[in-house]
C-alpha cells in the first residue's frame, strides 16, 4: 500500500473538525444525532460562568439558527486509524532493520546488492 493510499485513509476515517457558522463565522453545536448523520447549528448560545444566555438579538431556533443548519455525515473510525499507526510503525521498524543489516553486511566487507543477488532478488 502506498504513503499516498495511507494518508487518504487516514483523512477519510479521522474525525472532522466541528463546522463554523457560514452566516456570523461562531463554532456550531450538535443539535441532533442519529447513526452516523450529525445535524450542527449555530444556537447563538453562550455558556459562560452565569450559565447559558443567548446573544443579544438571538433566540432559541430563530432564523439564524434554522439558516445556518448542516448535517454531516461521520465516517470517523478510530480502529482504521489504530491499524494505520500499527502499519506505520512496522513499515519504520523494516526500513530500521534493513538498514542496519545493510551497515552490518558492509562492515563484514560484503556487497549489499550482490549479496541479495545471490539470494534470488532483483539488485
Amino acid at each position: 500500500m502506498s504513503d499516498i493510499d495511507k494518508q487518504a485513509l487516514r483523512k477519510r476515517y479521522s474525525a472532522k473538525p466541528t463546522p463554523k457558522c457560514d452566516i456570523c463565522g461562531a463554532k456550531m453545536t450538535i443539535q441532533r444525532m442519529s447513526g452516523s448523520r450529525v445535524t450542527y447549528g449555530c444556537s447563538g448560545a453562550i455558556y459562560d460562568e452565569t450559565g447559558c444566555h443567548y446573544a443579544e438579538g438571538r433566540s432559541l431556533a430563530d432564523e439564524h439558527y434554522e439558516q445556518s443548519r448542516v448535517t454531516v455525515t461521520d465516517e470517523s473510525d478510530p480502529d482504521v486509524l489504530a491499524l494505520l499507526d500499527e502499519l506505520e510503525t512496522k513499515d519504520k521498524q523494516i526500513a530500521d532493520l534493513k538498514e542496519a543489516f545493510r551497515i552490518a553486511l558492509s562492515a563484514a566487507g560484503i556487497d549489499a546488492p550482490a549479496a541479495a543477488a545471490g539470494k534470488g532478488e532483483a539488485s
